[in-house]
């Protein structure tokens, strides 16, 4: 009976998740309607959907820590120490999902509620985030670095991007929570691994139960799914910018790449529109590199940029830890 159930799940999802490719075409076209389209692409619908993904983080960090408690520890108890069940199981029992708690429920800075000084704390580029714009959706002026979240319906201050995982955006004002939530994840379940498979490793005549391989394949795949995100955040952090912006400056560099970014004699970026680059250049137009600035420009003066360090990103401070304070501290 179980796996029939287990098979309709299956099959449910396999229908739910092609209907897309089928949306004219019954029954598929059911489940692109009134399914797929609320659940995907209209966020207004079904809000309980946001917190799906919250409540499975839980449920399987709930689950390691039933599987460690009952099964585990138990089983292995011979082989931990003093620090072992006085500070690091503690530690990272309690603490991990506190900072989790903490990023889901303290969101960033908006544009609707935030501490007037950090309104202007960040300068315009003129690059990638440009003066006197205001948001199309919500009516507000952009400070820079901000964006507007669909999830959340208003624009956050240094907005990285709207984590799944704790329902939230993260953005300026939880930054602190949202990295120690990632490193302690990283942390904990690498401590649980390696400390399994080492204890198990000193004694491989014994023949332990089922439990501590489950227990060590989920805490082993975790670790290095929570690794590999780590770094990623924390290579951004180290290069000055965001998830939100490190999209804007793919853009840009392709510009650069196909040999459209200039800048004017005036120091105002633009991207050449000319499909024949060969031609004189009072013959060239050009748009701006602000997205709401949809005027067709004819420059008389300008220099092709072609070098990726001529490219000056004003808001990296020179070092991870600089950029991190940037971000951390408001």
């Amino acid at each position: 009976m179980m796996l029939i159930l287990i098979a309709a799940l299956i099959l449910q999802i396999a229908v739910l998740l092609i209907s897309p490719l089928f949306k004219y075409q019954w029954p598929f076209s059911l489940y692109y309607k009134y399914v797929f389209l609320p659940l995907f692409q209209d966020n207004d619908r079904f809000r309980w959907k946001f917190y799906l993904v919250p409540l499975f983080y839980s449920s399987i960090y709930l689950g390691v820590v039933h599987l460690a408690i009952k099964n585990v520890i138990p089983q292995l108890s011979p082989g931990l120490n003093f620090f072992d069940y006085w500070f690091f199981i503690p530690f990272f029992i309690v603490l991990t999902p506190a900072t989790g708690i903490l990023a889901a429920i303290i969101g960033p800075e908006t544009t609707k509620s935030c501490k007037r000084r950090n309104i202007d704390k960040f300068r315009y580029d003129n690059l990638l985030f440009y003066p006197n714009i205001n948001c199309r959706t919500c009516q507000l002026p952009k400070p820079a670095r901000s964006k507007h979240c669909n999830v959340c319906n208003q624009c956050v201050l240094a907005v990285d991007h709207h984590c799944i995982w704790i329902n939230n955006c993260v953005g300026l004002g939880n930054y602190l929570y949202f990295y120690l939530f990632l490193v302690l994840n990283s942390l904990s379940m690498s401590y649980a691994f390696i400390r399994s498979m080492s204890i198990v490793g000193l004694k491989p005549n014994i023949k332990y139960p089922r439990s501590i391989l489950a227990f060590n394949l989920l805490t082993g795949c975790f670790a290095l799914i929570c690794i590999v995100f780590t770094y990623l955040q924390l290579c951004m952090v180290r290069e000055g910018m965001t998830t939100n912006e490190k999209d804007k400056w793919f853009t840009i560099h392709e510009y650069m790449r196909e040999k459209r970014l200039v800048k004017s004699s005036s120091g105002k970026w633009y991207y050449d529109l000319t499909d024949r680059l060969d031609l004189p250049t009072d013959q060239h137009e050009f748009f701006s590199t602000n997205p709401y600035d949809g005027r067709l420009y004819r420059l008389q003066s300008y220099t092709l940029i072609e070098d990726a360090e001529r490219i000056n990103n004003i808001y990296d401070e020179g070092s991870f830890m600089a950029n991190l304070r940037t971000l951390c501290l408001t």
